[in-house]
């Protein structure tokens, strides 16, 4: 009797447990050279955008530490485990571009522009233009 309780408790132990859930693509991002982030949460796609409520839950977002300007991730489609394609929009809606977002082996992420508007933040009254290829980390 003490053995079929055991199994039953060890059977029903994992549902108790929280659902252990990816976060490849629920993360904060960061390029320290170019001083930009990118927050995304590709699967539940509930970010806010700070200062710009009125977008109400989007994708994600893709900022500078030096601009107040933002970059808006309004679709996403998750590849596979390590890989997602975005299409980003500028706060204005004036611009647009896809890239690919991939979880490299070593813990970093690679973006790749596709196509569209060149990546760009107003710094200091210049605009600094992203290249199309870039490194990222947690």
């Amino acid at each position: 009797m003490k053995k079929l309780i055991f199994a039953l408790f060890v059977s029903l132990v994992p549902l108790l447990l929280p659902a252990q859930t990816d976060s490849t693509f629920n993360v904060t991002l960061h390029n320290d050279e170019y001083k930009i982030y990118i927050t995304m949460n590709l699967y539940d796609k509930n970010v806010d955008v700070p200062g710009q409520a009125v977008l109400g839950k989007v994708d994600g977002f893709i900022a500078s530490k030096q601009s107040t300007g933002k970059w808006i991730i309004v679709s996403s489609q998750i590849k596979s485990k390590n890989e997602a394609e975005i299409e980003v929009i500028n706060d204005y809606g004036s611009e647009d571009f896809t890239a690919v977002i991939k979880r490299n082996s070593d813990g970093t992420y690679s973006y790749t522009k596709k196509g569209g508007s060149t990546l760009k933040f107003a710094v200091r009254g210049k605009w600094q233009k992203i290249p199309g290829s870039l490194e990222f980390v947690k």
